[in-house]
Order: structure tokens, then sequence, then C-alpha cells
């Protein structure tokens, strides 16, 4: 078994991070925070259209590139990495979780349709979570916290009893920006009163779209994580007190030893998940839980200390630090906390007592 990443993606791994270096700097992200949407129409274009992100994880037959999800994993830690101001990961996710839906929509053909146009970047999709009152297959009810959900043209709604297609341009959907803590990530809420809505998958296919998006969270939380670590090295080699670097002061060089640590293994725990996407899943219900449990907290904590290792530059809104924090935050609480992925984890285990 090898887990090395191939040739390929590291070339993909480089175009992501160069497209990034040029149209994702601090400048464009912070425009596109105070733009009317949060997100850059142009640079989507280049994204999903040009680059084919929105659907690397797609077989070619459904409009995609034929990539694996570990692919997408590669583009999602460097879309992380530069806080890309695009809807990359829900409409991605959304993508590979209607591919792998257990059901078909009704007449086969629209499926095919609404995938295709979500991998090429015509469409963009989003995953919502929650509780539904199903009638005659009119969907009624509130989903909160649906990631860029005021830009999605499709919702796939994951619910117990399962997973659900909703076109936001139908009767009965009514969405709601919502103020949140991450201004890089705008949320949502969608009410649906007697929504028509096509099915596309049962219970455990709903549960595998959420596990998904746990996954996708994980890796993206690894790539703000590096972003952290790296942006913080750089600035304890620069940074001069008493005539010396403070990166030769022995007790910040054990503390950012102590990062590495924490940033490398999550690292391997959000790979292995993505891994497990794309060969085991039957490890997914067990793995991905426990990756944004350990990613999460793992990106909370450095990105924390990178604002106090910065000093008093860390706690200024001109530092881009403060836009790392609050993505880490956000995404830690999603899905719920770690404490919550943790008894998922054991619930799926069998471990609990």
């Amino acid at each position: 078994m090898d887990f090395s990443f191939t040739d390929e993606q590291h070339e993909l791994r480089r175009a992501v991070r160069d497209l990034a270096t040029d149209r994702s700097t601090s400048a464009h992200v912070r425009a596109a925070v105070a733009g009317p949407t949060g997100h850059d129409p142009a640079l989507w274009k280049l994204v999903a259209g040009d680059l084919g992100l929105a659907g690397l994880a797609v077989s070619e037959d459904a409009g995609g590139t034929g990539g694996s999800f570990v692919d997408l994993a590669v583009a999602l830690e460097e879309a992380g990495r530069s806080l890309l101001p695009v809807p990359l990961l829900p409409s991605a996710v959304a993508a590979v979780a209607l591919e792998r839906a257990s059901s078909r929509l009704e007449g086969g053909a629209g499926r095919s349709d609404v995938l295709g146009r979500i991998a090429v970047g015509e469409a963009v999709a989003t995953i919502a979570v929650g509780e539904v009152e199903v009638s005659g297959g009119a969907l009624t009810g509130e989903l909160r916290h649906v990631v860029d959900g005021a830009l999605a043209d499709v919702v796939l709604l994951a619910s117990p009893g399962g997973l659900w297609l909703v076109h936001t341009s139908v009767a009965g959907v009514v969405v709601q920006p919502r103020p949140t803590l991450d201004p890089t990530r705008r949320q949502a809420t969608v009410r649906l009163a007697s929504t028509s809505a096509a099915r596309v998958g049962d219970g455990p296919a709903a549960a595998h779209a959420v596990d998904l998006l746990r996954i996708a969270l994980s890796v993206e939380a690894v790539g703000v994580a590096r972003w952290c670590l790296e942006t913080t090295v750089d600035h304890l080699k620069t940074r001069v007190q008493f005539d010396r670097p403070i990166g030769s002061f022995q007790a910040l060089q054990h503390r950012a030893a102590d990062l590495v640590v924490l940033l490398e293994s999550a690292a391997s725990t959000a790979y292995y998940a993505a891994w497990a996407a794309a060969s085991a899943p039957d490890e997914v219900p067990v793995v991905a839980p426990l990756a944004l449990s350990v990613c999460g907290d793992a990106a909370y904590r450095i990105a924390a200390d990178t604002i106090q290792l910065h000093g008093g530059i860390g706690f200024t809104w001109e530092h881009d630090a403060h836009l790392y924090f609050k993505r880490a935050t956000a995404t830690r609480l999603l899905l719920g906390d770690s404490h919550e992925q943790r008894r998922l984890v054991a619930e799926r285990a069998d471990i609990g007592p």
C-alpha cells in the first residue's frame, strides 16, 4: 500500500498554488470579502471551468475529469492555504456525493445533466445537513449554516431519511444570508416550504455525503494550518529582538517544533481519510469524524498560536492571521465540535462503554 503522492498530484498541487499566488493574494481575498457575494466570479470560472477542479473527483462519463478523492484533497488543501475565494469545497463535494448516491433521479438523465453542470462550474452546489418533513416528494423545513448557500444553484440535502436534490430557483425556497464569524466563507439559512425535490439517495447515501464533507473540511483545515505555520516560521526568522532573530530563542523553537508535529499528524490523518474515501469506503464512517476532530483542533491551535507568536502585529486587522483563525474556528464548529466528532467515532467503531 503506497500513500505517497504521484507525480500528477504534485503537479496538481503546483498548478493550484501558482493560481493562488497570482489570483488569491491577501488583497484579492479582502476584496472578495468586501464584495457583494464574498467570492470572485472570474476566479471561479478559472477554477471550475478551465482547471476543472469542481469536477476533479467526478467520472469523465458524468462530465468530470475522472480523478480520485485524493486528487480533490490536494486541491482543497491548497485552496485552504490561500483562502481561495470561490465555492470549490461545497460544490466539488456535492458533485462527488451526488454521483455516488445509491439511487437515481427520476428519469435518470436529469441527474446526469445536473451533475455535469456542477462538474464544469456552470452550476454551484452545496451540501445542507438537517431534518425536514417530507410529504409527497415535497420538503418543508429550515436548514442552517449552509456553506455558500447564497451562491448555490443546487442544494444537496442530507437528512436522516435520505439524500435530496433541491434547486434554489423553484417555488418554496428562501435563501437568507447570515452573518458569521468567518468573513471568507459565507453561510446562509435555507427555508423550504412544500418545495419540490428529487430523492437521489437513501439514508446511508446521505450519511456518506456528510462524511465526505467532513473529510474535505479536514484537508482544507490542513491547508489553513500550513499557511499559519509557514508564516509564523518566516516571522520568527526575520523579527529581531535584542539584536537576534527571535527564532533563535530556544523557547520559541520548541513551540514551533510542537506545531510542526501537530500539523504533520493532522495531515497524515486527513490524507488517510481522503484515501479511504477513494479506495476504502467501509472505513469512511469512522475515519471521517476522526479526521475532522484531529484536523479541526490542530488548525485552531496552530492559527491561535500564529497570532500569539506574531506579537502585536498578529492582533491587527491588517495582518491576515485573523482571517485564518476565523476560518479554523468556523470549520471546527460547522458539523459539531471535536467532542461530537469523537462521540461519532466511538459510536461507529463500537468502542464506547
